[in-house]
């Protein structure tokens, strides 16, 4: 079990602070009179569950427990919530409410972590709790035969991700992490200069996806390569397992499955073969890493399952080891009603050789595992930035923040855009690196219909939102002919001077085809870099969709384009280099 510890984490985060003792008493009327009955109930469920052999016996554990949840009771509504729950909720079963409240008590208050670690010990999760196997994991699907695509791809079938992967540039090659078989990380390299591929190699195991379970993308590869030359590769979370234990680092259980790991090349720039390190938690999920140009690594993660807080790690230059992670936002239930609690999606972006944009939304979750399919619980968007000279987070008008950050004070702090306020949903956010330098971030807005990125601004001491991204007002683009088609889907600058322009860009036609192609724009056909005519076709899919990401030089010309191509439960990675898609032979 992981029980790493992190200095910057509050020891006991009280969700009732800024409430009067008077709003206090009204909140804790009802719930203190459930306390005793909360705390038989719970003995009661952990005596028929306890083994044999403990460290701490029954009663010792059970009565410490109990205190620790009678003190806390008295400022944190949330127990009582979620105790009441147990009592009368009958899908998760009392047992997943158990395992709940004990995960709440160790993430919220890391007191009890000692008092839960020696009872625990010598124990497996299912002698602790009554809960099914898997109980909110769907099970796999035949994808067996996925439909065909294109010819020239270089990847296997990532059956879950519909990202280009996870790409840099090293010493003239291109090297490309990505989700592959059941959802395992692969790792291939190909060179600019010969043309050859090398690899796909497995970098690792997931637990994601095995054993019968349905297909996870949350796992999906990172990575980063040290100064000596080793690539360290993070993939593979999406809350941890069960027999993991309880999370230090979260009020969330590890219900969705799939561990966090760290791997390292065996050897410096070669990607054959890896080894494991012990270095971070299992229970995160997702992975953005970030190199700085004094050769350390950042690595960004969401501490847990939903309901958890997002954390950095870093990797010191020179070193192979991550230290603890700084949580740098933290989970609030919801004082008029603890089952909600708001938390983060964090998203990040390097700005310059020393500063990282750290960009986020609002995500109201619930301790049921309540997730509506379109997402609709998800709002607002904010902004910081971290200055990795000293590793301090600002807001854009330059105070300095204390981590960890919650709701309340990142509406007040670092809010951009009031998606409430403004009866819109966000579905993502990104920071924003503009020319002029002014601080900007972008959002894309998922209702109302259709999904569309928005920019924001600062400027003259406020934020402007709803803005259209950069040169995308007006853009037009016409095919070989100069027959007008739809506007593109995503365009990326590949160069420009100061008559002609060429760019990647994927666009959708009125037969339903998406399509990947070069086009150039000039001074003498229209607006320099508005007005857009296709020069070359690459790849073309009926009903299906596209992805692409840039891969950049250390001067930060782009070299290459890394594609993912998807249709139904089809997705390959193909990368464009000097005119040509580049297949592995």
């Amino acid at each position: 079990m992981y029980c790493g510890q992190t200095n910057a984490r509050p020891q006991a985060v009280h969700i009732s602070s800024g409430t009067s003792s008077q709003d206090n008493q009204n909140l804790n009327e009802k719930p203190m009179k459930r306390i005793t009955s909360l705390t038989v109930s719970l003995m009661s469920s952990c005596f028929l569950l306890a083994a044999a052999g403990s460290a701490m016996s029954d009663a010792e554990y059970l009565k410490k427990r109990a205190a620790l949840i009678v003190k806390h009771s008295h400022n944190d509504p949330t127990f009582a919530t979620l105790h009441q729950a147990m009592e009368t909720e009958d899908t998760l079963g009392s047992g997943f409410w158990l395992w709940k409240i004990d995960q709440y008590l160790y993430g919220q208050y890391t007191e009890f972590q000692p008092i839960y670690d020696a009872y625990r010990e010598g124990k497996s999760f299912h002698d602790l709790y009554d809960v099914p196997q898997d109980a909110l994991v769907d099970r796999a699907v035949d994808i067996s035969k996925p439909p065909s695509l294109p010819d020239g791809f270089f990847s296997g079938n990532l059956p879950k991700d519909r990202k280009p992967g996870w790409s840099r540039y090293s010493n003239g090659k291109i090297y490309v992490a990505y989700e592959g078989d059941l959802t395992d990380p692969y790792m291939i390299s190909y060179d600019l200069e010969t043309k050859r591929w090398d690899g796909p190699y497995k970098a690792g195991h997931s637990t994601l996806s095995k054993n019968g379970r349905k297909l996870d993308g949350h796992g999906y590869p990172a990575f980063e390569q040290d100064v000596d030359g080793y690539f360290h590769v993070v993939f593979g979370g999406h809350g941890g397992e069960k027999e993991d234990g309880l999370n230090p680092h979260s009020i969330d259980t590890s219900h969705a499955g799939g561990r966090l790991k760290h791997v390292v090349s065996d050897r410096p720039n070669d990607i054959s073969s890896f080894s494991e390190k012990a270095d971070v938690s299992p229970f995160a999920s997702y992975a953005e890493t970030c190199k700085m140009a004094n050769g350390d690594i950042y690595f960004f993660t969401r501490a847990g399952t939903h309901k958890s807080p997002w954390v950095y790690y870093k990797m010191k230059s020179g070193t192979q080891t991550f230290e603890p992670p700084v949580a740098i936002t933290w989970p609030t239930p919801r004082k008029d009603d603890p089952m909600l609690v708001d938390m983060f999606y964090v998203k990040i972006e390097k700005a310059s050789d020393t500063e990282i944009l750290v960009t986020s939304m609002n995500h109201l979750c619930n301790f049921q595992e309540i997730h509506t399919p379109r997402h609709d619980d998800r709002f607002n968007a904010y902004y910081m930035k971290m200055d990795t000279s000293d590793d301090t987070f600002y807001n854009v008008e330059g105070e300095k923040l204390t981590l960890p950050i919650t709701k309340a004070v990142a509406d007040e702090k670092t809010l951009v855009y009031d998606s409430v306020k403004n009866g819109t949903i966000v579905n993502d956010t990104r920071g924003v690196v503009l020319a002029d330098g002014a601080p900007a971030m972008s959002y894309e807005l998922r209702f109302p219909e259709p999904r569309e990125w928005k920019l924001a601004t600062y400027n003259d001491g406020k934020w402007k939102a709803g803005q259209p991204m950069p040169e995308t007002t007006n853009r037009t683009l016409v095919d070989n002919s100069g027959k007008p088609l739809v506007a593109p889907l995503d365009l990326i600058l590949l160069s420009s001077d100061k008559d002609t322009a060429t760019s990647a860009v994927i666009y959708r036609n009125n037969r339903k085809k998406t399509i990947f192609a070069i086009a150039q724009s000039s001074k003498a056909s229209g607006i320099l870099g508005q007005d857009w005519q296709i020069e070359k076709e690459h790849l073309v899919i009926s009903g299906g969709g596209m992805q692409m990401e840039a891969v950049s030089n250390g001067d930060g010309e782009v070299v290459a384009v890394v594609i993912n191509a998807s249709k139904g439960t089809a997705r390959r990675l193909y990368l464009w280099h000097e005119g040509e898609i580049r297949p592995r032979r």
